[in-house]
Parts: C-alpha cells; structure tokens; sequence
C-alpha cells in the first residue's frame, strides 16, 4: 500500500521478577501523524504469529472482555521435538492502552458502561485469526486491501465474519456478523452463547490472530500512544484449557501492573545495623533510619 505518513516509536520491556511477571513483555508505540492529512477511519492491529511450541497445532482465541486475544495447543499434548509435552501452555496479547477515541463518536469504546467520556481510549474492538496459507480466502493477505480487510473483521473474499464455525458460516456457524472470533462466552452480543475453536471442532493448524481497535481519525500532528503487553501461562494439569484460564488470571495481573504505572512492590527497606564490639562479644543493632519506609515497623503496600 501507499505510505501513510507516520512516525513511529518503539520501546520494549520488560522485568526481571521471581513470579509470573518474569514471562511477561510490554511495547509501547508512539504514533505520529506526520502527513498534511487526516487519516480517516484507521485501525490499529497487533499481529501476531504465536507459533507456541509445535506451530502446526493451534488454535486461537479470545477474551472480550479484557480486550485479550490469545493462542494455546489444539489437543492435550503438544508433540514434536520442538513441543510443549502434556500440560502446554497458553501466550496471549492485550491492550493495556489503546488509540483514543474520536470525541463524541457516541461509542463505549473501552466496554466500560460510560460513552464519550474524556480521554475515551479504544480496546480491542475486532479479533480475526486466519491460516498460514496463500491463495485461500482464509489464508495470509497480499497487499493493502487484504490488510485493512482484516483490521475490520473482513475475509479475503469481501466477506463479513460471521458467528459461530470457523467465522465463514462453516462447521456450523450462522451467518449473523460478530466482531471477535472464538470469544468463548465473553461476547455480550452473543449472551449465553459458546464459540471456541474446540466446539466447533475446528483442524488445529498454523494460526495467525489480528487485534485491531479502531475506526478513529488520526489528524495532522496528532499523536496516539498504544501499550500492548504478551503474558505466557503453564498450568500444571487440566490440559490446555487450564492453561487459557490461568492465562486469563496473569493477564489480569498484568493490566493491573499496567494500571499502577508499572509500579513493582519493592519491600521494606533493610534496616541499618551497627555493631559494637565488647571483650570476645560483638552487640549488632537493627534499626530503621529516617528515610526508612519501614521507620516503626509501619510498612504497608498493596499488592494492586
């Protein structure tokens, strides 16, 4: 496609941690306008190609709700030399931040009961997966429309995706329109109603999954900052499932981190020790200091 014009900038990170936290990874985009021109209805997508252990059996998902678009093992046992084994894990993606919202679109953008409010940021607004194949119209996009067809919900072929199946009207689906793909029970628009890659009793292959949140307008000079955050979780047992569901409770975690700007519990500070020395006796003294956050033993944190 044409050259749109944006400047982008690009920070990964992540923390060193003894916990869940330690398999998490964080990238946040500066996006600029750098054009004459508004860019109108635009969409911006995560892609993502898990390939988690052996890539040719996945599947894909997500979770409406908290904005998550995730990937675990088709079957029980992820098989292969480069497999997880039994137990496989789950790895998903989310936006702690999204673009912000057009004023006054009269949308709830970010599924919070409240429309139009100031600084309204834009969630996961579709979830599209298709199969690492060519000339299929479920398969890799070639070229700008392709794209941008994914970024809306769009199948190769012009198509709208549809609820249920394998999102065509296949395997059982319907042909009511929905916006995410595979969203389990979390789709509010579907109350009651479960979609997932194991009832429909999809093929595990090479998935790919876009999260795209969108249509807002960019203008000249504006600027949007997204963050978006990978967690990886491995149950014990209870197959892949379990894993997708403590998936669920890290990503949680994760956007609480978020939230608390990334603000790590540090501890009580150590306590200064001096010591004095007697006749074959050595006499240490634990104190807090002034600057101690934990002067008078008064420390307290929540863990958010």
């Amino acid at each position: 496609a044409e050259p749109l014009g944006l400047e982008i900038h690009a920070q990964a990170f992540g923390f060193t941690a003894d916990n869940e936290v330690n398999d998490m990874t964080f990238y946040n985009y500066k996006i600029i306008n750098r054009s004459t021109l508004p860019l109108s209805e635009t969409y911006v997508g995560q892609w993502v190609d898990a390939d988690l252990g052996n890539y040719l059996d996945d599947y894909v998902g997500c979770d409406v709700n908290l904005g998550l678009g995730f990937c675990y093992n088709g079957d029980a046992e992820d098989e292969g030399g480069n497999g997880y084994g039994f137990n496989p894990p789950a790895i998903g993606v989310d936006f702690y931040q999204g673009p912000l919202a057009d004023p006054n679109d009269a949308i709830d953008n970010d599924r919070d009961g409240v429309i139009d409010e100031p600084g309204e940021q834009i969630i996961m607004s579709k979830f599209v997966y298709y199969n690492n194949q060519n000339g299929t119209v479920d398969g890799n996009p070639d070229g700008g429309t392709d794209i941008y067809n994914y970024l809306r919900g769009i199948w190769l072929d012009n198509q709208p995706m549809t609820f249920g199946g394998d999102g065509r009207g296949g395997n059982g689906g319907t042909n009511t329109e929905c916006n995410f793909m595979f969203p389990g029970t979390s789709d509010d628009a579907f109350a009651g109603q479960e979609w997932t890659e194991l009832t429909a009793g999809n093929t595990p292959d090479d998935r790919r999954f876009l999260q795209s949140a969108g249509p807002f307008t960019l203008q000249p000079g504006a600027v949007n900052e997204i963050t978006t955050g990978v967690v990886w979780a491995r149950a014990k047992s209870g197959g892949q499932t379990a894993s997708v569901q403590l998936l669920k409770i890290y990503d949680r975690e994760a956007q609480a981190l978020f939230n608390n700007n990334f603000n790590i519990l540090n501890g009580p500070d150590a306590p200064d020790v001096t010591i004095r020395e007697l006749d074959e006796e050595l006499i240490f003294t634990l104190s807090n200091g002034s600057t101690s956050n934990n002067k008078n033993e008064s420390y307290s944190e929540k863990d958010p």
